[in-house]
């Protein structure tokens, strides 16, 4: 069989007709200009004849002759335009896809950034793809229309910028009005609705993954949430998961709170049967704290005529105050009595002396004196009772020994209840003091790591006092520490024990069958607070060290001036020298000795049975 030989003139005869081919095909192909020309050409005159169809040219919005009709909505081939409208406080920055808000800049503060070497970036509320804001509708095929994937037309008329879009001879219209310092007036108009749609329930929405702007995430992440107003501001409420409102409910605005920012969006007449969600992103998502949903349906009356106000706002109480729409509820400053000492006396006063021009830090030292003089008559009472009940020992131990029994609890206790009675000391006033300060105490909890006027503020070596200080990053993490040491925490912490050893001898209280070791917890809270401080805002960690520091020095003034132990105990026993003058009882004591009464007739009559 003769052998096949390979033929290159073959090969090459192949090869230039395939360059043949193709340079024909380049020669003849169309330009994408007149594609598009053609296809313009053709979209024109399909709704010049639809126009002639319907017999009449109905009145636009905007100008047609500036803007020819040439250009489909829908189409991908228009060029993504931006357009900005700003002011002293903010840049916003839309696009003709979907007329978004593309950049939303808070010009008066920075965010925290990982990298630079000053860590401070602008801030932007909305940056790039990471919010959407729509209205899906249904058209009068059935086919959903989300008109925030369309190209609009566009108009700058001043402070206003339009956006248009048309479908089927119907048109809708977006008109953004920058209006105030962080307002920004958002109307949506329509004329010709039914041609689109006759959908009843059109929905807006409005998706944002809320950029992180802190150096304490964590923390910021456990504040972030959706704040919202009922029913003309008659209750303010916020949702840190799915939430949809009742029927009968009108929501008159929706907060979406980070931190110390929060983006506003309300509507005069309120809106109806709102749903909002707020997701807890993945822990490999490190640039967003949480993500915000919200829609609600838009109500179809026939033509479209809605307005609306965006406000994107410092969370500063005072410029939330000036709106008078209780926006100022948004600062998580703590409910009730808490919220109440915040807004009316821990706030002015840091503010008063932040007004003499210290450093911050400064001020809250200044501020936690302040503090300490009007609660140190509080605290005076409460080691003088500590002080008789520790005078009072003796005699307690006394009565230990008369009754050593389990049996005899209940005349042991009468026993000390005359004791306390005669000696003129009452066991509760050493815990009303304490629990007086409780108010207090978890008002500034709320109130440092929420004040914006603390932040990015540094101090010594903190460098924000609403986030963690660090002098030691560890490099690995500790569960429920954290990857760094904070030396205001320790700092705390270390006086703390200084404290309860310096106030022990003092605070030693005779102590209760069936009560709990006091020393044991003394010496645990520390550690408790060490791992939950480790992540606080330094500037609550500085105000507990200063607290603890003028604490220590107050103990020592009191045991050393002002509690004579001698002269406490020649009282107590003055007063049981003295007659006793029969009191009328109140009602609260009454029954106290009746039901200690009838508990020791029954303990009689249970030893009387097992004797029997």
């Amino acid at each position: 069989m003769q052998e096949r030989k390979f033929d290159k003139n073959q090969l090459i005869g192949f090869g230039l007709m395939l360059v043949l081919f193709f340079g024909y095909y380049m020669l003849t192909k169309p330009t994408e200009e007149e594609i598009q020309a053609q296809k313009a050409k053709q979209e024109l005159a399909a709704k010049q004849q639809a126009k002639a169809e319907e017999g009449s040219s109905s009145t636009a919005i905007v100008d047609d002759t500036e803007i020819a009709l040439a250009q489909d909505s829908l189409s991908e081939k228009v060029s993504l335009q931006t357009y900005t409208l700003e002011n002293d406080k903010l840049l916003l920055e839309f696009t003709n896809r979907g007329a978004q808000l593309s950049k939303v800049q808070l010009k008066e503060y920075n965010a925290y950034d990982d990298v630079s070497e000053d860590h401070e970036k602008p801030l932007y509320i909305i940056d790039g793809d990471n919010a959407q804001f729509g209205l899906k509708l249904n058209d009068n095929q059935g086919r959903q229309i989300d008109l925030s994937k369309r190209n609009f037309e566009v108009r700058e008329e001043g402070n206003s910028i339009i956006f248009t879009t048309r479908e089927n001879g119907g048109v809708i219209q977006y008109t953004y009005t920058l209006s105030g310092d962080h307002d920004l007036d958002f109307n949506i108009k329509s004329q010709g609705f039914n041609k689109i749609s006759a959908d009843q329930d059109a929905q807006l929405y409005f998706n944002l993954q809320a950029l992180s702007q802190e150096k304490g995430k964590a923390w910021e992440q456990r504040t972030t949430d959706i704040h919202f107003s009922l029913n003309d501001f008659s209750k303010d409420d916020y949702t840190t998961k799915e939430y949809t409102s009742d029927s009968d409910d009108k929501i008159d605005w929706v907060g979406f709170k980070q931190q110390f920012f929060t983006t506003i969006f309300e509507k005069e007449e309120g809106l109806k049967n709102v749903r909002l969600n707020v997701i807890t992103p993945e822990e490999t998502d490190t640039i967003h704290s949480k993500y915000f949903e919200f829609s609600a349906p838009l109500a179809n009356k026939g033509e479209l005529n809605e307005n609306y106000t965006w406000r994107f706002l410092p969370l500063e109480f005072n410029t939330l105050k000036a709106y008078d729409k209780e926006y100022e509820e948004i600062i998580p400053f703590g409910w009730g009595i808490f919220g109440w000492i915040n807004e009316w006396i821990i706030l002015p006063t840091f503010r008063f002396m932040a007004g003499w021009g210290l450093q911050y830090g400064w001020v809250i030292a200044l501020l936690t004196i302040f503090i300490k003089l009007i609660t140190s008559p509080i605290m005076y009472k409460q080691y003088k009772q500590s002080a008789m009940m520790r005078v009072l020992k003796p005699d307690m131990d006394e009565l230990s020994k008369k009754y050593p029994d389990k049996d005899d609890a209940m005349k042991k206790q009468q026993e000390v209840m005359a004791l306390y009675r005669s000696a003129g000391v009452n066991p509760l006033a050493g815990c009303l003091p304490a629990l007086l300060q409780i108010p207090i105490f978890y008002a500034l909890f709320n109130f440092f790591p929420n004040i914006i006027d603390l932040r990015g503020e540094s101090f010594l070596w903190a460098d924000d006092l609403t986030a963690y200080d660090s002098i030691l990053e560890l490099g690995f993490n500790i569960p429920f520490y954290g990857a760094h040491i904070s030396l205001f925490a320790l700092l705390y912490v270390i006086t703390m024990v200084i404290y309860f050893r310096t106030s022990g001898n003092m605070m030693n209280t005779p102590t209760q069958e069936g009560m709990p070791d006091m020393r044991f917890i003394m010496y645990l809270m520390p550690i408790m607070f060490i791992f939950f401080l480790n992540s606080y805002a330094s500037g609550l960690s500085w105000y507990y060290f200063v607290s603890n520091a003028l604490n220590i020095g107050l103990v020592f003034v009191i045991k050393n001036w002002m509690i004579d132990d001698k002269k406490i105990h020649q009282k107590i026993e003055a007063n049981k020298a003295k007659p006793k003058k029969k009191k009328k009882k109140s009602k609260w004591a009454a029954r106290l000795d009746e039901a200690m009464r009838q508990a020791q007739e029954q303990q009689e009559a249970a030893k009387k049975a097992k004797k029997k």
